[in-house]
């Protein structure tokens, strides 16, 4: 999975309404964690395989940390399940280590439900762009607050980062050793990196407080918007096909 945020693109998963896809990730989640069948996950995984690829995305191209994750997953559940028919056992010393046809089952019931959820909102992420899902909710009925608070937060986390590296690389070349620290070491070397990175934090979200009170933010109960997010008629035939197709696949693996 790549590197995490929008990947501009002109696919069909782009061009669909913010909320609707939204809509579509919720229901996506809720059948896969309401759904415990290995079959129907499998079904799921790979319309969601199919989907990144229709996207034009890589689906796990560099993600080791999900891949060792599962694997971890995969080997708790295989070890602590023991249900079904006994496959292999081994000792170690005086561990006893055996493997059950329930745990290898439940085990890739759980990896798949996983990488299901967790790929599915990479492709949220990744097809939407947050400023227009931000748009189109405060359109869809959200105030137009807390939909500043939204889009303000994901401005802010780029930026936060981009500071965070800068503020590490100055500790370092003060002579500041933030790298292969012990335990006793690593408060001291977080109190380096967080006081600077607060007191930024600090100054723009006063910067900012005192631009949006010379601006009068928030005196009117509606605003007027410079991008409209109209609902189109594929974003109501997506929502209303969606549904029927985890329905029939559902009936197919059944």
């Amino acid at each position: 999975m790549g590197r995490l945020g929008y990947v501009p693109g002109g696919s069909l998963l782009h061009r669909l309404h913010p909320v609707c896809k939204l809509l579509l990730l919720i229901i996506y989640t809720g059948v896969v964690w309401t759904n415990a069948r290995l079959s129907y996950g499998a079904g799921l995984f790979g319309i969601l395989v199919i989907s990144h690829w229709a996207a034009g995305l890589g689906f796990m191209g560099r993600s080791r940390r999900i891949i060792s994750f599962s694997i971890m997953i995969f080997l708790v559940q295989t070890i602590f399940v023991r249900q079904g028919v006994p496959l292999w056992e081994f000792s170690l010393g005086r561990v006893t280590l055996a493997f059950w046809s329930g745990g290898l089952a439940a085990g890739a019931a759980s990896v798949l439900r996983f990488l299901n959820t967790i790929g599915s909102s990479y492709l949220f992420i990744a097809t939407t762009d947050p400023n227009l899902l931000a748009v189109a909710l405060m359109q869809a009925g959200l105030p137009y607050r807390q939909g500043f608070m939204l889009i303000t937060a994901l401005r802010f986390v780029p930026l936060f980062q981009y500071e965070l590296i800068q503020i590490r690389r100055a500790q370092m070349a003060k002579g500041i050793d933030l790298e292969g620290l012990r335990p006793r070491q690593l408060a001291a070397a977080v109190r380096h990196l967080l006081i600077p990175l607060v007191l930024s934090a600090l100054g723009k979200v006063d910067s900012l407080a005192i631009s949006m009170e010379g601006r009068a933010f928030g005196l009117h109960p509606q605003r007027t918007y410079r991008v409209q997010c109209p609902v189109s008629t594929a974003d109501w035939l997506t929502l209303l096909l969606f549904p029927l197709l985890l329905y029939g696949l559902g009936r197919i693996l059944g």
